[in-house]
This record gives structure tokens, sequence and C-alpha cells, in this order.
């Protein structure tokens, strides 16, 4: 099949294309200089977009800009998906974010909701997959947790006590590939979590033994959630929206699912942290 990917020299992007080539596909990611998230052109656009059987919207940001969130994950998305459906183009694969809702007060996880609702809206048949943390190399986030981890004492807030389940870059990969060779019925969501649930406290643990092959315990001071909370301006200034009230926000909502579904589209179970392979 052709296929056409949007983000696929990122982090989650890169495996798909991977994996899809792997498989006999033949798949063209789209450039910034062709398909701009930020500023679309509705010309250039459409000309990627013709020929193609699948597209595969892997594009995400982390932003303190709300209005970029809106634009990366809604609007734009909203555009392609609909110029695809007049040019032809039958499936589109779409990853999004365990816990996006249209309604959510949080911008990244609200403009991921309404984004998948717009293209679910487009006329063409959709798959959603919404993964928890991603652990792999090159994640943002799997390298901040990577660096704390290998420390031997770490300040955390409430001491690290938020729920989540991390799931590993290649079984999202993975299922979003499936996605595209054997589609779902349109509209279907996968929540993508991996096979155990963690504290952020545990999770640093685990990696500290897994990746690091340190025996040694991290030692975690905790802080409470009143004195982090006057420092959030400003660290949402300095990490451009990665440590804001709204991530500590998601941070205390936490991040598990139910896996099953995503086990079935796997045809195994996803692997655990104990598993992960960097």
């Amino acid at each position: 099949m052709n296929i056409l990917i949007f983000g696929g020299r990122g982090f989650i992007g890169k495996q798909i294309v991977r994996i899809l080539r792997e498989r006999g596909h033949h798949v063209h990611i789209a450039t910034r200089q062709e398909i701009d998230f930020t500023n679309l052109n509705e010309i250039n656009a459409k000309q990627v977009l013709q020929n193609q059987d699948v597209i595969v919207n892997a594009v995400g940001v982390m932003s303190r800009h709300a209005d970029v969130l809106e634009t990366v994950h809604h609007h734009t998305p909203a555009k392609l998906a609909k110029w695809a459906h007049e040019l032809g183009v039958k499936h589109w694969v779409q990853l999004s974010a365990l816990g996006a809702d249209a309604a959510h007060e949080v911008p990244f996880v609200g403009s991921k909701g309404r984004g998948d609702v717009a293209v679910c809206a487009s006329g063409l048949s959709v798959n959603i997959g919404r993964p928890s943390v991603v652990f792999g190399r090159g994640g943002e986030s799997c390298e901040a947790f990577l660096k704390m981890a290998n420390m031997p004492i770490w300040a955390l807030p409430n001491g690290g006590e938020f729920d989540f389940q991390p799931v590993h870059v290649f079984d999202v990969a993975e299922g979003l590939a499936n996605m595209v060779d054997n589609p779902l019925e349109h509209g279907a969501i996968v929540n993508m979590t991996g096979a155990t649930q963690h504290t952020l406290a545990d999770y640093l643990q685990t990696l500290r033994q897994v990746i690091h092959h340190k025996q040694n315990k991290l030692t975690i001071i905790p802080i409470p959630m009143a004195l982090i909370a006057p420092t959030l301006p400003l660290t949402n200034i300095i990490t451009n929206g990665f440590l804001s009230a709204n991530s500590m926000k998601l941070l205390q909502q936490g991040s598990c699912a139910d896996n099953a579904d995503f086990a079935k589209l796997l045809g195994r179970k996803p692997l655990g942290v104990r598993e992960f392979i960097y």
C-alpha cells in the first residue's frame, strides 16, 4: 500500500515507518516543507495527499501555548483528513494520548481529544491509538526519567505517588502499524498501556535496576504539592510546558487503563517495565 505518515521522523513515527517498510509498504514521510502543521498550505498538502491509501498521523507536540496545541493536534489534522477524504484516501490512523478528551481542561489532552473527534467526522475510516507514558530511546519523557533514575537522590512532588502504566515504543508502533494492515471498525479507540502499573517512584526504582543495573535504591525526598505550585509558572516557561501546572494535573490524574484491546491488537501481551529494552 501507499502510506503517508505525518511525524515520521519523530520518536514514535520513525518506529512506525520501520515496521511498515519491513512489511513491504511504500511509505512516504511528509516533510515540513510539504505539510507544515503550524502553517498549513492547502495546495501543497493536497499534492502530497494524492494517490495515498492510508494516512498515519503521528504528530504531537508539547508547548506552553494552548493555541499551538490546538492548531497542531486539532485544526490541522481536521483539514488534512477532510482533504484526504475528498482525494480518495480510505483509512486514517491517529496517534493520540491516553486520557484525550475534547472537554478536558488541560490543553494537551483536550486538543488531542478534539482532534480525534474531528478526524472521525471527516468521512474517512479512522482508528485511534492512545498510549500512556511511552518508554524508548529518544523519547523526551523517557530520557528525563532515565536521568532521574540514575541519580542517587531525587526530590519528587508527593513522593512520586502518581500512578501510570508505561508502554514501550515498539509496542505502540506495532499496534499502530497493525491498524494500518488490519483496520478496526471506524472510530475504534485502543488504549495502549504496558503490562504493569507503577507509581512514578516505583518506575524510577525499576528503571534504575533494569536499565542502569544499579541495585542500591534511589533515595526519594517527598515535596508537598503546596510547595511545588509557586514554582510552576517559571518551570512552565523554562521547559516549554513539560513541567507545569497542567502536567502536574495530568500526573495527579494518573495514566492507567485496561490493555485487553491492546493485547488483542498486538496478538500478545504488551511488555512490562522489567522487559523494556533501551
